[in-house]
Order: structure tokens, then C-alpha cells, then sequence
């Protein structure tokens, strides 16, 4: 029986950067895109004994923002990707996501997701408030995201995840508020199912980061961002939201699978630029550098700049940080049955520490290891703990 594998597609072109972004992403560059399509597909297509060998579970694309290009080039990839399902069909997939900007969509794009196999979208809204929106250098408006919901709906697409950011410049406590209730609202007639909301990471040589260290932009500080984290958690939880990872809120049965599968460390490939890979233990990541991957594919040269093979201590390590960030945590069978180790016989210390410190809890019976809502808002000094 064929063991399950996931794909992730990196399409780095953009109308414009935004802010923020500190991911591999090229705007301007239109002229570009047919022949960086052209070498993700050969990319796949080099990858072809390991595909044949596997059964793909989940595909998704990511950006840059890969509603920006035609959607012919989509429907491309997923042609490619086809070739390697069983009885070249769709259904075989359980999830496919493509990440879209609200004003880079159009009914016929969607159309052509659709046909191509996507049944996922993910939707960057970021805010619903248009001043907010363009203080982060977003080129959509609220209006922009009625109108692909309305598509969705339209198409009987009925998987979407939003991503919101906060805290963002503009964004006081009542913004925030007014932003989760009027996605709540929108929630059930357009079948919004997950919900992912980021904390702004103000990376270095970025437009935000300029902004703000010169007084252009200010944030709230961080006892207004405790509170809206609270307000959000309350808000989402009551209306049948429910958190599941660090970031991520679902209705039942709506958790990213994709996701799930990087949390859960199993075997992932990326194509395109900067995209990162994980399979028989090593993890590897293609070069950010578009023109470099280009020539590379082209020319039969190597695409990964970092290789890492782990070893077991080290998978045992990041298998440990990467349940952690679930709320369900570590189950404690499945990590024997993975490892063939008992995780109390290695990090006992460590765990004994963190459940007197009130920041994980163990089952009477030790069968499950979870963040407390203190460890979640620590989180990263727990897992620090596992480096």
C-alpha cells in the first residue's frame, strides 16, 4: 500500500509587495511567469520515481499571491500533478488550497480552480477595514472580499479559510472587534469553515519595519494586543470555532489537513522558489533567488541551497515542538509508536518542569501532553525547552 505524501506549490508573483511580507514574492516581473511555470513543472517532473511511489494527499498553493497570474497556469500544474493520481482524477486528493487576494479573483478563475481539482480557497483578507488595509499596503478593499465570497458561494465552493493579521497600525481594540463580528456574521452564509490569525512579525529591511521605527505607524501596545487576542479566542470558541493549533480555528471537521500534515511531520515536497521540503528524514529548500532557480531547472542543475538530515534525536526533538503547537498536543502512544521510545524516559526532566511551572498538562494516565492556556501564550519557552 502506498504510503501518503503532500505537495506545496510556490507562486512568488505578486501585484505588489505588501508591507509586511518578508516571504519570496516578485512583482513587475509579469513577463517572467510562463517560464517559472513552465520550470515547476519540469521541477515535478524530475520528482516523478517519488511521486509514482506515493499517494498524494494534500496540494497547496502558495505565494506570493497565486491568483495573480492566469489561472491557465494553475490548471498547468494541476495537469502535471494529475499524472500521478490514480486513473488521473481529482477526487483522489483529499484537500487542495490555492491562497487568494480578494482583488486578484475573478468568477472565471474560480471556475477554473474548481475544474482543475482545488476545493480549498484561503483568502488574505488580513482586516475588514480599508484603512487599515491600506496602511499595511494591501491593494484590495473590503468590498473586494464580499465580492469573492459571493463568487464562492456562487460556485458552490464551500471550504474557505480567511487569514487575518494582528495587531496592525489603525487597528485599536474596537477595529479588531468589529473586524472578527463582521466575519462571524458573513461565517455561516458563505461557508467560512477555518479561520487563521497571525501576530504581525515585523521583519527586518521591510516597509513596516521602516514605518514604524520612524513614527509614520504605530501599534498598540501589548497589553491592548493581550486583549485582543482574548476577545478574539472568546468570540471564535462561541461561535462553534475551535482552536486547534496556535494560529488556526476551525468548525468541526474543517481543520487544515495540509497544515496538519506539516504538524504532524509527515513527508511534504515543495516546488518553486524558496520551497521547502521534508521526505526520509531530511529536510531541503530551494533557492529564493527566481532567475537562479530558473537557470537551475533549465540547465539540470540543483535547486536546494539548505539540506538538513536529521537524525532520530533531532526528528525526536522537532516532532515534540511541532505537536505542541496543536491543542491536542503529543499523544503519547503515538510517539512510542513512531520513535519506539518512551518521551518520559527522555525528557522527563523537562516535562516535570513545565507541568510545576503550569505550562503543559499531562493526563492521570500520561497519555496526552497539551500547552495550558498559559503555555500557549509562552509557548515559545516551552518549546525552547525541546531545542
Amino acid at each position: 500500500m502506498k504510503k501518503d505524501i503532500s505537495l506545496y506549490i510556490h507562486i512568488p508573483f505578486c501585484e505588489s509587495k505588501c508591507y509586511y511580507c518578508d516571504f519570496a514574492s516578485y512583482s513587475n516581473i509579469d513577463e517572467k511567469i510562463e517560464n517559472y511555470i513552465d520550470c515547476v513543472c519540469m521541477e515535478i517532473l524530475q520528482n516523478a520515481e517519488i511521486l509514482s511511489q506515493y499517494n498524494i494527499q494534500t496540494i497547496y498553493f502558495g505565494g506570493g499571491t497565486p491568483s495573480y497570474i492566469d489561472a491557465k497556469y494553475i490548471k498547468k500544474i494541476m495537469d502535471i500533478i494529475r499524472l500521478f493520481s490514480d486513473n488521473n482524477n481529482t477526487d483522489n486528493f483529499s484537500e487542495v488550497t490555492i491562497e487568494v487576494n480578494p482583488n486578484s479573483v475573478t468568477n472565471e478563475k474560480i471556475q477554473t480552480y474548481i475544474k482543475s481539482g482545488i476545493n480549498r480557497i484561503s483568502i488574505g483578507l488580513q482586516s475588514t477595514h480599508n484603512d487599515v488595509l491600506e496602511c499595511i499596503g494591501r491593494k484590495h478593499k473590503y468590498e473586494d472580499f464580499l465580492k469573492v465570497l459571493d463568487m464562492c458561494k456562487s460556485n458552490n465552493l464551500n471550504n474557505i479559510s480567511l487569514d487575518i493579521i494582528y495587531p496592525l497600525p489603525n487597528l485599536g481594540l474596537k477595529k479588531f472587534s468589529q473586524t472578527i463580528d463582521t466575519i462571524l456574521k458573513l461565517g455561516n452564509t458563505y461557508n467560512i469553515q477555518h479561520i487563521s490569525v497571525y501576530n504581525l512579525e515585523v521583519h527586518p529591511k521591510t516597509k513596516m519595519e521602516f514605518l514604524l521605527n520612524e513614527g509614520f505607524l504605530e501599534l498598540v501596545d501589548e497589553e491592548v494586543e493581550y486583549e485582543m487576542k482574548e476577545i478574539l479566542e472568546e468570540k471564535l470558541n462561541e461561535n462553534k470555532y475551535k482552536k486547534y493549533e496556535v494560529s488556526n480555528f476551525a468548525k468541526e471537521g474543517f481543520t487544515s489537513k495540509h497544515n496538519m500534515r506539516y504538524w504532524k511531520q509527515e513527508q511534504y515536497i515543495g516546488f518553486g522558489i524558496s520551497a521547502a521540503s521534508f521526505f526520509a528524514g531530511t529536510r531541503y529548500t530551494n533557492t529564493s533567488n527566481l532567475n537562479e532557480y530558473i537557470d537551475c531547472i533549465n540547465n539540470g542543475k540543483n535547486t536546494v541551497v539548505q539540506k538538513d538530515e536529521l537524525d532520530k534525536m533531532s526528528l525526536i526533538k522537532e516532532y515534540v515542538i511541532l505537536n505542541l503547537r496543536l491543542v491536542d498536543g503529543i499523544n503519547v502512544s503515538s510517539f512510542y509508536t513512531k520513535f519506539k521510545i518512551d518521551i518520559f524516559n527522555i525528557f522527563n526532566y523537562e516535562l516535570t518542569d513545565l507541568k510545576e511551572k503550569g505550562l503543559i498538562d499531562i493526563d492521570k494516565n500520561k497519555e496526552n501532553i497539551r500547552l495550558t492556556k498559559r503555555g500557549f501564550e509562552v509557548a515559545n519557552i516551552v518549546w525552547e525547552k525541546f531545542i
